[in-house]
Formats: structure tokens, sequence, C-alpha cells
């Protein structure tokens, strides 16, 4: 139920778009000198074999800050201390229209990193190398046709390009 103070005497509710309605989810360019933490998605998840941030869905009730630092932890066992955000996008995910929102940050004491089962594997990478790989023709191969998988290829590729931005300040 609309709560009446909100709105305008001139309000008309019809005359206003459906708002889009998006789950949560997090990552975090977890940083160690010039160096973010990539891991590999495991075998039987969503694109397997590949490189992504720590990250995941930020549950109920949960602030998004604090769904990235949980995540981060049950992912590479690690903390981390403040968190800056990077940027949002959109993406589908596990049959969910989702806002992913990406922080930044230093990991706290340069604990060794710990992967959980969704990993196969971690390493640390300078940023600037990654986004030299990720040349059109490769997002497409990693997409394999699939329109909805390039899309989220691009918009990490420029939330990429915001982090070396704000790192480079």
């Amino acid at each position: 139920m609309a709560d009446d103070r909100l709105r305008n005497e001139g309000d008309h509710l019809e005359d206003w778009p459906a708002p889009q309605m998006y789950a949560l989810s997090a990552v975090v360019y977890a940083e160690r000198g010039d160096e973010i933490l990539l891991l590999q998605r495991a075998e039987g998840a969503a694109l397997a074999g590949e490189w992504f941030l720590p990250g995941g869905m930020v549950e109920p009730g949960e602030l998004p800050e604090a769904g990235a630092r949980r995540e981060l932890a049950e992912e590479a066992g690690v903390a981390i201390g403040e968190l800056e955000i990077v940027g949002c996008y959109p993406m589908e995910v596990y049959g969910y229209d989702t806002l992913q929102i990406s922080y930044r940050g230093a990991i706290v004491d340069n604990a060794a990193i710990v992967i959980s089962h969704e990993h196969d594997g971690a390493r640390w990478v300078k940023a600037s190398d990654m986004r030299a790989l990720l040349t059109d023709e490769v997002l497409e191969g990693m997409a394999r046709a699939d329109v909805r998988i390039l899309t989220l290829l691009r918009h990490i590729r420029t939330d990429l390009d915001r982090y070396l931005a704000r790192v480079a300040r």
C-alpha cells in the first residue's frame, strides 16, 4: 500500500512505468598492493573455468556492502578493510534480473586465500593486464554466441575500466 504522504496530489500512478525489480549482488576488487584477486569458477557452476571477482547474491535484509564482505570471506577466506563503490550494472544470473554492485578495498593483513568449493583456483593479477586481455574477440569467444553473456561481459569490462580510472587517481 502506498503511503499518501509520499505522493503529490497530481500523481497518477497508472501514468508511471512499472518499476524494474532487481535482486542484488555484489563483487569485490580485493586488492593486495597493485593486484586484484580473481577466482576460477568450478565445474558445474555458471561460466565454469572462467576467472571472476569474488562475490555473489546479497541476502534479504542485508546491506550490499555487508554482502560483499560476506561473499569475499565465504569464497576466499579473507577480510577486507574500507570499501569504496566502483560501479553498478544490470545482469541476468541464475534466473534473476540482478543489479551487481562492485566495490574495491584492500584485504586485511595479506591473509592467505582459502577458496570455497565454488572455485577451482585463485590468482592475483594486475587489473591493467586483465583489461588488456578483454578484447572484443575474447569476450565473444567466452560468450559462445549467447547475447546475454556477451552483454554481461561487456558490463564487466566497463566496470573494470571504472576501477582502473579510480586507482589511477
